[in-house]
């Protein structure tokens, strides 16, 4: 089951959802920490800062995962986008140097890339065991909190129940709150947002000043008024979601943080006395253990108390004051992620000089010297032809907009012809020159060409386009390059999937074994090479065949004539087939009857 799971492409398409949050939630802390520290000391933006932090990473998994998983055939093909890089028209001049599109650093993140390709399903069924885990943990804690609500309580004093409601007019809150006290909590907290639930321990109300009561309530009641409870369930579960990431944890944790300050802050709008507001949490958090469960808004936190009680206190935190040296340290990995996103490859560097004159032209022909470009262009002594002065107030043609589509699929497959449709605007088909730059290769012409890639990864398709002095490139386009997706194993030529039960007839009516591609748009066909075949009749010891080619031995066949039909087991196992561009056969796994 685990290995059809892996074949699946949802599967493949969320692990390579997982591998991307890794830079793009690392991203978004970034971000935030440096808005944070913009609007230092707000602590309300702040927070709400956070909380579209932690969303923003939800929607770019989702939307990661959703352009992974969602073939070309499936989205509606839109308008062909220009893939071109326009050429300055009046700008500093640049010299072009060539430079190597294959080289070590290439080859090594190619390996990479092969790898997380290999892997990507094992990471998404790895992610998903531990999402399934932490649900069956959070189902517990939700257990644990529905019998918290009604067992061991009972209503307060009619003083403190009055304190309340003077409290809950004084907030603007209208929803009916319910004060109770509880044996089974150490400290007070709230439970719910559609018929909120204060708890206090038993005995503890009785034991505060009506001052210390009132600053309690205020917090709790803070909290109803702000919808904190059902904020906090919507960020379990993206901590459920992104529990790999320890930077979506450090965005969490200071969400949290923020949400208790923005709460003391309610509090001491309403309270003369911070300092006893501050002692009162200080003797709370002493005196009481936190309760184990995250379904609650307790009064005392779970992050950085003491820097709360300070902060209370009016006490400056030096640890706070200081550089955020995290943010620095971040920086260099930000860049070096941003390096790893889809973006054009660049084949030529540009260096700039000083002086800025008309830009004569570009030639993407590798030279052997370095071209220097000239204020007035002079014939060259080995042209025949001699070019116009320029003046330096003449404009370079603009580029013409080139359109590069990919016919069936928005990925390019290894082994098989992938049409592209090429046009650019202005030009003739004769004078486009069309390149690829990575493994592979392309033929055609007349606007429609195939590419065949032979290596998993990314690769260019260059256009250019023919003049007097060379070809000059008009438009890069990039494409993932990824295997043909494992095939699955079939009994003949049946269409439904997997194995389950069969008659003997059924069974020798078919050869053997075929590989079926399905929802594949493109014409190739995966061979069997071989598998394991056993027989296992009812109430006798199994027989084992290693089979080489698709179709039932002799001997394997005459062992199924003999089967009586009834409780017999056949199974194929170590299913080997060869794909198109496969150097060396994939075991796509097995198929059992009965």
């Amino acid at each position: 089951m685990i290995f059809s799971l892996s074949n699946h492409p949802f599967v493949q398409a969320l692990g390579w959802a997982v591998l991307h949050s890794i830079w793009q939630v690392a991203l978004i802390f970034l971000l935030f920490k440096v808005f944070s520290q913009l609007f230092r000391g707000k602590n309300q933006v702040v927070y709400g800062l956070s909380l579209v932090s932690m969303l923003a990473s939800l929607l770019w998994f989702g939307g990661t995962l959703l352009q992974e998983f969602a073939p070309a055939s499936l989205n509606p093909k839109p308008l062909p986008q220009p893939a071109f890089q326009p050429l300055n028209t009046i700008a500093e001049t640049t010299v072009v140097e060539p430079i190597e599109t294959i080289n070590s650093w290439n080859q090594l993140t190619n390996m990479f890339t092969n790898w997380l390709e290999a892997n990507s399903s094992i990471i998404g069924i790895l992610w998903a065991m531990g999402v399934g885990l932490l649900w069956v943990r959070l189902l517990g804690g939700w257990w644990m909190l529905r019998r918290l609500k009604s067992r061991n309580v009972g209503k307060p004093a009619d003083v403190f129940a009055q304190t309340c409601q003077k409290l809950m007019r004084n907030l603007g809150i209208r929803s009916n709150v319910v004060l109770l006290e509880s044996s089974r909590v150490n400290e007070p907290l709230t439970v719910g947002f559609l018929k909120p639930l204060i708890l206090f321990p038993a005995g503890m109300l009785m034991q505060l000043s009506p001052a210390q009561v009132e600053a309690l309530l205020l917090h709790e009641l803070a909290h109803i008024r702000r919808y904190d409870y059902l904020v906090n369930l919507g960020q379990i579960m993206l901590d459920t979601i992104f529990f790999y990431h320890p930077l979506f944890r450090l965005i969490s944790r200071e969400a949290r943080q923020l949400r208790e300050y923005c709460c003391d802050d309610v509090v001491l709008q309403h309270s003369a006395d911070p300092m006893l507001y501050a002692k009162t949490l200080t003797d709370l958090k002493l005196s009481t253990l936190n309760l184990s469960t995250q379904f609650t808004m307790n009064a005392t936190g779970k992050n950085s108390f003491s820097a709360r009680i300070l902060r209370i206190a009016g006490i400056s935190n030096k640890k706070e004051a200081r550089p955020n040296w995290m943010i620095i340290m971040l920086l260099p990995c930000m860049f070096a992620m941003l390096s790893w996103l889809p973006n054009k490859p660049k084949d030529i560097q540009e260096k700039e000089i000083s002086q800025p004159v008309p830009v004569l032209q570009i030639d993407t022909v590798p030279p052997q010297k370095t071209i220097k470009a000239e204020p007035v262009a002079a014939p060259a002594p080995a042209e025949p032809a001699t070019a116009e002065p320029v003046s330096p107030k003449s404009v370079a043609e603009p580029s013409p907009l080139v359109a590069v589509e990919a016919i069936k699929m928005n990925v390019l497959y290894i082994g098989v012809d992938n049409p592209l449709r090429i046009a650019a605007a202005g030009v003739p088909n004769e004078e486009l020159v069309v390149d690829l730059i990575g493994e592979g290769t392309i033929d055609g012409g007349d606007g429609l060409y195939n590419v065949r890639p032979t290596t998993p990864g990314e690769i260019t398709i260059r256009v250019m386009q023919k003049t007097k002095s060379g070809n000059q490139v008009i438009a890069d386009q990039q494409y993932r390059v990824k295997r043909i997706p494992d095939p699955s194993p079939k009994l003949g030529t049946a269409k439904p999937a997997g194995g389950g039960f069969i008659t003997k007839g059924t069974l020798l009516s078919k050869k053997g074994l075929t590989a079926l591609l399905e929802n594949f748009d493109f014409d190739a066909e995966c061979k069997i090479i071989g598998y394991e075949m056993t027989i296992l009749p009812k109430q006798k010891d199994p027989t084992m065949f290693s089979v080489k080619g698709s179709d039932y031995p002799a001997n394997a066949r005459a062992l199924l004539e003999s089967l009586s039909g009834d409780g017999d087991s056949v199974f194929f196992d170590d299913i080997k087939v060869q794909c198109p561009g496969d150097i060396a056969p994939r075991n796509i796994g097995g198929l059992a009857f009965k």
